[in-house]
Order: C-alpha cells, then structure tokens, then sequence
C-alpha cells in the first residue's frame, strides 16, 4: 500500500517538473524574425566582461549594451553565428563565450558531468536495493519468529544443550 502511495507521489512530482519546466522553456517565439531569433541566442552566449558568469542578454551595464548592438548589426549585416563569436573571441579571448569549448581540456566540461551523473544513479539504485534486500531479510526473520525476543529461556537452553550433547558425540 505504501509503495503504490509512493509511486503515485514520484509520478505526480514528475509530471509537475515536465510541467514546469515546457511552461518556462516555452515562449511564443513564432512571431519573432528568424534574425532576431539570431540576435537572442547570440546575446545568450556571450559573455559580459564586466559580469562575471552573466551574458550581455542579461547584463545591464553599458559595454553588454554596446555588444548587442554590435551583434544587431552584424547579423543585420549578413555575418553568421560563428564569425560574430570569433570576433569576440579575437577582441576579449575565449572566456567570451558562456559555454566551453569542445576541444583540448575544456572537452572534460562536457564529458564529466554526464559521467559523474550517470554514477550517481547507478549507486542510488544499487543502495535502494540495498536497502530492499536488508528489509525484506529482517521481514522474514520476523515472519518466521527467528528475533531474540520470541525465544523463551527454556528454548534456548534447550537448543543448547542439543547442540552440546552433538558436539560431545
């Protein structure tokens, strides 16, 4: 009875995440140009000089203000997504960019997350079974009487004694 309880509570908690999570991701993004969309998701990916760890799409400070408008007219002037990024990685280096490289040392930033995560699954669901198969021992010693509690003295002296007289023999 528990475990049904507790499996509709996963179930309920889990809908509630995908929930949230298509309402936050999901915006009304079809009435915006293709070159706006541009504009967003490169001002998502640079990085504000000044800010640490923030983008200019985020920043307020006025160097993040000037680098979108940097970006606006670059797209507007035809350039693609990688030649605005390498012309900010020229002019401030590659801590420009938000998300690492993936190549050389920075590809360790994409492989050991997923790694260490799929790791961390695996030892949860190795302890719950743990866990499951020390429960169900310690219900089966219960079910069959075997706990130090429901053995009278006079029982267990007289295993003991039987266990005696055997190993004499």
């Amino acid at each position: 009875m528990r475990k049904n309880m507790f499996l509709k509570i996963i179930g309920l908690l889990s809908l509630q995440v995908v929930f949230l999570n298509t309402a936050c991701f999901a915006s009304n993004t079809d009435f915006i140009s293709a070159e706006e969309k541009k504009v967003n998701s490169l001002n998502s990916v640079l990085m504000c000089p000044v800010c640490p760890g923030e983008s200019i799409d985020q920043s307020q400070n006025e160097i993040a203000t000037n680098m979108r408008t940097i970006v606006k007219d670059f797209v507007a002037d035809g350039k693609s997504e990688e030649e605005i990024k390498d012309y900010f990685v020229d002019k401030y280096g590659p801590v420009i960019l938000l998300e690492p490289a993936t190549s050389g040392i920075s590809m360790y930033a994409w492989i050991v997350p997923p790694v260490a995560l799929g790791f961390a699954i695996i030892v949860v669901i190795v302890a719950i079974n743990v866990m499951r198969r020390r429960q169900n021992v310690a219900g089966a010693r219960n079910t069959y009487g075997l706990t130090e509690e429901s053995i009278s003295e006079k029982e267990k002296e007289k295993y003991f004694s039987v266990i005696d007289r055997i190993s004499n023999e």
